[in-house]
């Protein structure tokens, strides 16, 4: 008895040093995992986060294998790391997007061949004419209807394509009566939901759910159904379809180019900017006619922007009409612009006009300076310098030349939306 308790004691008193040492290593694992990351030897950094977490299981290195799993190409792999990491991992956005990347994986596009006996035969997926057998291409990945048909002969077949996996389709037509019937519904699905259109690739979700992307056969169940279609560069579309039980619905979509341009700008995607705008805008005349203050309103658009300005300018009551137009797309742009300008002087106290004004056009240049640029409201700032004209001013104290210099400083604010 006096020995079983030795044994008792020993083995408490081993079990948290123990413990601690399996932690020690599971860091070491870890970060001998991340390395191998850095290094983009994938295969290396799976093991080591599979070591990791066999001496203690963290969710962390569960979503690290599935990544690199998903590196490697092996796509099932990764789904099957992807799901154990949903469900050990406690609620989060990273646990949401990973949910929904889940499904993405398994509707990967994936290269199916199709070959014929005799081959020479018309290739149709989902009732679409595709090409001739032999035939090999990237489909999106989903249940889809194979056919082929040569001489009035007919043989078709339901295929499933997932996780990018390649996929041949042998059929036969020697001997096979001609069956003209319409694209059904994969076996096991209640419909099928069809979106085709332009542009290509753009990405499908079907009840807030991704489900591809353009063109794409989508087995769903039967009833009303929400499609959103979105890519970048092209303004959204949205509809609604109802798919009846064992049948197809087909949804064309030809969505438009929207403001968003394409690319990116400063390592970031480009923003297009478009709204409203304000300003406050402070100088001098660089001829010494005096002091320029001014508050700005407007619209802008992208790299373009159109406004009004009214306030004080050497002395006058100014009212300009101005066009600015940004030279590049980056941050920081040179623009030039041009307008048309009034300046008009303030009345006596008997409300008759002491002095007289005049109107003239403009043209101005400088560089613009976003400071804050995203998807709502933007601060800018602007230098400006030009040459404005105008009709000659006649004043009480004598005439004043029609031509002044201006430099200024602006401050601008657009609301509206970026996109």
């Amino acid at each position: 008895m006096r020995s079983l308790l030795c044994l008792v004691a020993a083995v408490l008193l081993i079990a948290p040093s123990a413990y601690a040492d399996d932690r020690e290593d599971a860091r070491k694992a870890f970060a001998e995992g991340q390395a191998a990351d850095k290094a983009e030897d994938w295969q290396t950094a799976i093991e080591h986060y599979l070591h990791a977490y066999e001496l203690v299981p963290h969710h962390f290195a569960l979503y690290n294998i599935a990544r690199d799993y998903e590196r490697l190409g092996q796509l099932r792999e990764a789904s099957t790391w992807y799901v154990r990491y949903v469900e050990a991992a406690p609620p989060s956005g990273d646990r949401d997007k990973v949910q929904k990347l889940i499904g993405e994986l398994k509707l990967k596009a994936a290269k199916l061949t199709v070959k014929s006996s005799p081959s020479g035969a018309r290739v149709t997926i989902d009732g679409q004419k595709v090409g001739i057998t032999p035939f090999s291409a990237p489909i999106r990945g989903g249940g889809h209807r194979v056919a082929v048909e040569l001489d009035g002969q007919r043989d078709e077949r339901d295929v499933a394509l997932e996780y990018g996996e390649p996929e041949t389709v042998e059929l036969t037509l020697r001997g096979v009566v001609s069956r003209p019937t319409p694209p059904v519904a994969p076996t096991g699905v209640q419909g099928l939901l069809v979106v085709r259109g332009k542009p290509e690739g753009a990405l499908i979700t079907v009840d807030d759910m991704p489900a591809g992307t353009v063109p794409m056969s989508i087995p769903v169940a039967e009833g009303q159904h929400t499609i959103r279609v979105t890519s970048y560069g092209y303004s959204n579309y949205e509809t609604t379809a109802y798919v009846a039980k064992g049948a197809e619905a087909t949804v064309d979509v030809n969505m438009s180019k929207g403001l968003g341009g394409l690319g990116t700008v400063d390592g970031q995607p480009r923003v297009i900017q478009l709204g409203y705008l304000l300003g406050f805008s402070a100088g001098a005349d660089l001829r010494g006619n005096g002091g320029i203050v001014l508050g700005e309103f407007g619209f802008r658009v992208g790299q373009g922007d159109a406004s009004i300005r009214v306030g004080k300018a050497i002395g006058y009551t100014s009212v300009d009409f101005i066009v600015r137009w940004a030279l590049l797309k980056t941050r920081i742009a040179p623009f030039l612009g041009g307008g048309y300008s009034y300046v008009k002087s303030s009345s006596d106290s008997s409300g008759s006009s002491s002095d007289s004004g005049g109107a003239g056009w403009e043209a101005i240049g400088g560089l613009r300076f976003d400071l804050t640029r995203g998807m709502g409201t933007t601060f800018s700032l602007l230098g400006e310098t030009g040459f404005r004209w105008y009709s000659s001013i006649s004043t009480s104290s004598g005439d004043k030349s029609g031509v002044f210099i201006p430099f200024m400083a602006t401050i601008q604010v657009t609301f509206g939306r970026a996109r």
